[in-house]
């Protein structure tokens, strides 16, 4: 891999952040397999220091294979582009988010369209995690997480009348996300929930498996489980870690304030 062929290399990765080298998921093209080929190809030499400039912009190259990840196709190699843990990758800001999240009708400002994107990837969490039961660092479960676009909606309008509607403002310290949340009219959470969703998929966090069809990316999965393990496994206990959380975050730092 000279450097014309590293150059190409990493525009694709910066604009799709995976490349496989064959799927039975989806069909693969001519120059998604040449992108594969090179990085298969690509000398030691070559490679480190491909990966050693990744690492400079706040990256990592993940290679896996059938043997680490189901979905994978046996035989092929899949590579993705993830985010360090400990730094901010400089390609990806928040531009294009705020851009198309104020395109939904009723969302005006930038702190509206933030407010409503952390919302609606809150809720994203539990349709993939809580409701079907898994851990955060259950990076093999990936394949079985799709849902349609109307399960999605459906569940973030359950959100706001069940939960935030219920919401007495004047028990709040601050009523500005309240009136955000409950500001948008029925079709103005739809057109919210379409720009996420659509932010999601350009993201390579989500795939586009159907019509209105949505699965979480292997990327994605991958990038909840090293966050997780990192932050929040090494505070938990091995037994009903779950379970055991509220008395860690609060009865030990009562026990630490006392001491203080």
């Amino acid at each position: 891999m000279n450097n014309s062929e590293m150059g190409r290399v990493h525009a694709w990765l910066l604009r799709h952040r995976i490349v496989e080298s064959r799927s039975e998921r989806r069909s693969v093209g001519k120059e998604e397999r040449e992108i594969a080929g090179l990085l298969l190809n690509a000398d030691y030499a070559v490679r480190r220091q491909f990966e050693e400039i990744l690492e400079g912009q706040g990256l990592l190259l993940v290679t896996l294979t059938s043997l680490d990840a189901k979905g994978i196709a046996s035989g092929a190699t899949v590579f993705m582009l993830a985010r360090k843990h400990d730094s901010a990758a400089p390609f990806w800001g928040t531009e294009r988010l705020v851009s198309r999240m104020m395109q939904s009708k009723g969302i005006n400002t930038e702190t509206e369209a933030r407010t409503w994107f952390t919302q609606l990837w809150f809720l994203l969490l539990d349709l993939l995690y809580t409701r079907k039961n898994r851990s955060p660092n259950a990076m093999q479960d990936w394949v079985d997480t799709s849902f349609v676009k109307e399960v999605f909606i459906d569940s973030v309008k359950d959100y706001l009348n069940d939960q935030v509607r219920k919401i007495d403002p004047s028990t709040l310290e601050t009523d500005r996300v309240y009136r955000i949340l409950t500001g948008l009219k029925e079709g103005g959470i739809a057109m919210a929930c379409n720009a996420f969703l659509e932010l999601m998929v350009d993201a390579g966090l989500l795939e586009e498996v159907g019509e209105e069809t949505y699965r979480q990316s292997l990327l994605f999965a991958y990038e909840m489980k090293n966050n997780f393990d990192r932050q929040l496994k090494p505070l938990l206990p091995a037994q009903d870690p779950f379970g055991a959380a509220t008395e860690i975050v609060v009865e030990r730092t009562d026990e630490d304030t006392e001491v203080d």
